[in-house]
């Protein structure tokens, strides 16, 4: 096997240098610790990340050893607040008018690195659990759930409609 140089993934400061799709917003969520427990604030419209009002919330999780997706939204934007577990998120910029048309990205969520993470319309997401625990999330959508009329559409992991190869990892979860 031949022997391979890493390449970079952070600026000298710690910061990712990965690319996100346009308009997705990332937010460090910190927890807070003491003698008697911790605290993390999960969304405040002061914190600028959305323009849209906060009008409705849902937890989901994400079992060990599955993953969820390719999903899209169409009217709204999804606001995830990553709680707990270890947990990846894929993305593909599907909007042919953005700047990041065609972009695939992914980031890497633990209790070591909890975000809020605004993920625009007409962005494909797929989330997978990589540990040995339930993934929670909180999301925070920019319109109220419509159960006659939902803002989703999917396609499967495997799916040859996107560009997007997730690897052997995510198949079969």
């Amino acid at each position: 096997m031949p022997v391979t140089r890493d390449v970079q993934t952070v600026t000298s400061n710690g910061a990712s240098i990965t690319q996100l799709p346009e308009g997705m917003v990332v937010r460090e969520l910190i927890t807070h610790v003491d003698e008697r427990g911790s605290v993390v604030e999960l969304y405040d419209p002061r914190w600028g990340v959305s323009p849209d009002e906060l009008v409705f919330a849902y937890q989901f999780t994400i079992r060990p050893g599955r993953a969820k997706g390719w999903g899209i939204h169409r009217r709204h934007d999804d606001r995830y607040a990553f709680l707990d577990g270890d947990l990846e998120l894929a993305f593909f910029d599907a909007r042919e008018d953005s700047s990041t048309s065609g972009l695939e990205s992914r980031l890497v969520l633990s209790p070591y690195r909890r975000l809020l993470v605004t993920i625009p319309r007409g962005v494909w997401h797929a989330e997978r659990n990589l540990g040995d625990s339930d993934v929670r999330v909180v999301n925070f959508p920019t319109i109220m759930y419509d159960h006659t009329n939902p803002d989703k559409y999917r396609l499967p992991l495997d799916t040859d409609e996107l560009p997007v190869r997730l690897g052997p990892d995510w198949q079969g979860w």
